[in-house]
């Protein structure tokens, strides 16, 4: 997964950034592709923790965010403004985006009307993208009608200002656009940076029907507050979180809230050589999962051994799961479940 930081200037994008990773904001102005600096969160599991040490397994494989901080440059985004246009074709290929909203002392911005002006350059870039490729499509006699027909009616949408998350495409559609990178599409997650006293704080049930409504959750830190985490031991974090409130470090919650904005679930691979797991959208199917895995073995896909991970953790060998009957043989079109643990057998 992978996911960037924007909104407007002044609005803590890098000390977020230091808070979810630990790692120095950059420092500077800059341009193009070296404005991106990425950083990891590997997510804490226990289920994964459980198969390292029951198999023995040499390596353990999280599931790993990358959030990407971008250098400031002031010559593209003015005091101000909701946000910087030059960024527009580095988040063309995230998955998701984290939407800063300042609410602290030294800047404070309303959550809606925030969102709506950052919201509002999302959907320009996508109509002026759209726009431009229509026309290239009415002067080349290869394109299709049906492109054509597409892209008009989301045009049409994206001139009542919604955003294209919003508009329910058909799967021909959504192949058609696959490559757009559509950035009003994009899951958002509003990521509140306010004070410390205000981390366990929630907003009100009017703003969280409007956020809902286009599409978008809400996820609340103090950056300041958690940048200062990373400087101690378990013992002292778990001590300043419980003072403020909390139950967990901003970096797993963040997971948390991106698992279940993206509708996602964790499937596992394991063995003695490695506990390994896995992100998966919710509903797909074991086919989707050895692709994840490898696209060989997605293409030399013949059955899948699963078992579901609480009857795992229940018995604790292989051995013992085939004697109570608790592997499953299933194919290509077993729907997957969260915890599930797969074994593929497949030729290519």
């Amino acid at each position: 997964m992978k996911t960037g930081i924007i909104g407007a200037r002044g609005a803590g994008k890098s000390t977020v950034f230091q808070a979810l990773t630990g790692l120095a904001p950059i420092h500077g102005a800059a341009e193009g592709k070296n404005r991106a600096r990425p950083g990891q969160i590997k997510v804490t599991d226990r289920r994964l923790d459980f198969l390292e040490a029951t198999y023995g397994s040499k390596k353990k494989v999280p599931v790993e965010l990358t959030i990407l901080d971008f250098a400031p440059n002031p010559k593209e985004q003015k005091e101000g403004a909701a946000l910087d246009p030059s960024l527009l074709p580095l988040i063309r290929d995230l998955d998701a985006l984290l939407v800063v909203i300042p609410q602290f002392a030294a800047m404070h911005k309303d959550l809606l009307p925030a969102l709506e002006s950052i919201e509002g350059e999302l959907v320009f870039a996508d109509f002026d993208q759209g726009e431009r490729r229509l026309e290239r499509v009415k002067k080349d006699r290869s394109a299709t009608e049906f492109e054509k027909t597409a892209l008009e009616r989301v045009l049409k949408w994206l001139e009542d200002g919604k955003p294209l998350r919003l508009l329910e495409m058909t799967p021909q559609e959504i192949q058609v656009f696959s490559s757009f990178g559509f950035l009003s599409r994009k899951p958002v997650l509003a990521v509140i940076n306010c004070e410390m006293e205000a981390a366990a704080a929630d907003i009100t049930e009017a703003e969280r029907a409007a956020v809902h409504a286009r599409g978008i959750e809400v996820f609340r830190l103090a950056a300041a507050f958690e940048s200062e985490l990373w400087e101690l031991d378990a013992a002292g974090q778990s001590e300043m979180l419980s003072a403020a409130g909390l139950d967990a470090p901003a970096r797993d919650r963040l997971i948390t809230a991106l698992y279940a904005h993206l509708g996602l679930i964790t499937f596992y691979t394991a063995g003695d050589p490695e506990a390994h797991a896995w992100p998966l959208h919710r509903g797909e199917t074991a086919l989707d999962a050895a692709g994840v895995i490898h696209s060989d073995i997605a293409r030399g896909f013949i059955r899948a051994e699963v078992v579901g991970f609480e009857d795992f953790a229940t018995l604790k060998s292989d051995a013992k799961v085939k004697e109570a009957g608790k592997l499953r043989l299933e194919g290509r079109d077993y729907v997957m479940r969260d915890g599930d643990i797969i074994h593929i057998r497949f030729k290519v």
